[in-house]
């Protein structure tokens, strides 16, 4: 019987990417936010070009040694490592921490609510199904929840993993088990949905959750011999799905 039904953040609630159609090139705003700031501040910098596209090679990087358990990974990282790349040792950390907040502040600007998203996560509520929430992330986990509260999604949300804030992160089973021990519920009586199968599908699956990969924003595949428990274009397409699973057949 499916007792609770976990959900992923980015790109499957809230869509943060705006006009820019892949990652890293979605984090500009944030980069140039940042810089700005630095520029007010008074610093000698790059130019923004430099300093963009060292962020954007320093990204991949640091997101999978996140991933495999050897660093954690928050902006305020994010942008330290970038200047000392760069050979930039004047800036203070205090003017580090608060260009990673008008960073966050700039990517909070473009997002946005998928399709369906309020009306999907209300309706698995009201359905009875205990609600909870995995997300991958260098932000604070304040910072999404902040959206989460401008959406209107957060009074449905019984517990909430936020992978910057506990160094856990997707696909490792450590999220899950957190989020399905604070829900109160086993693994093989919850559902996991996300739009990354590579992070969603394989870090469901590892910590023994059904899963379903939401194939909405199109931004990602299916990689070889990774196998969702169900598939669905549409956030509405959900409740008939856990209906159907209602019996606890696997």
């Amino acid at each position: 019987m499916i007792k609770a039904v976990v959900f992923d953040l980015g790109g499957t609630l809230i869509e943060y990417a705006g006009a820019y159609a892949s990652w890293p090139a979605l984090e500009t705003p944030g980069l140039q936010t940042a810089y700005a700031y630095w520029q007010q501040r008074g610093y000698a910098l790059p130019p923004f070009a430099d300093f963009r596209e060292m962020g954007f090679s320093l990204l991949p990087t640091m997101w999978r040694a996140a991933t495999r358990h050897e660093a954690n990974l928050r902006v305020v990282d994010l942008l330290t490592m970038a200047l000392a790349e760069l050979g930039i040792t004047a800036v203070t950390p205090p003017d580090i921490a608060a260009a990673a907040s008008h960073y966050g502040a700039a990517i909070q600007a473009q997002a946005e609510l998928t399709p369906q998203a309020v009306e999907t996560v209300a309706q698995v509520k009201a359905a009875g199904y205990r609600v909870g929430l995995v997300s991958n992330t260098m932000f604070p986990g304040t910072l999404h929840q902040a959206d989460m509260d401008r959406f209107g999604l957060t009074p449905y949300f019984d517990e909430m993993v936020f992978s910057a804030d506990v160094n856990m992160w997707k696909p490792n089973a450590d999220p899950f088990q957190q989020v399905l021990a604070g829900l109160g519920v086993g693994a093989d009586t919850a559902v996991y949905i996300g739009d990354d199968p590579a992070s969603d599908v394989v870090g469901g699956r590892a910590a023994g959750m059904r899963t379903v990969y939401y194939k909405g924003n199109s931004r990602f595949t299916t990689p070889p011999g990774v196998t969702p428990h169900a598939e669905i274009a549409e956030l509405s397409e959900l409740l008939p799905l856990l209906a159907q699973w209602g019996d606890g057949k696997r």
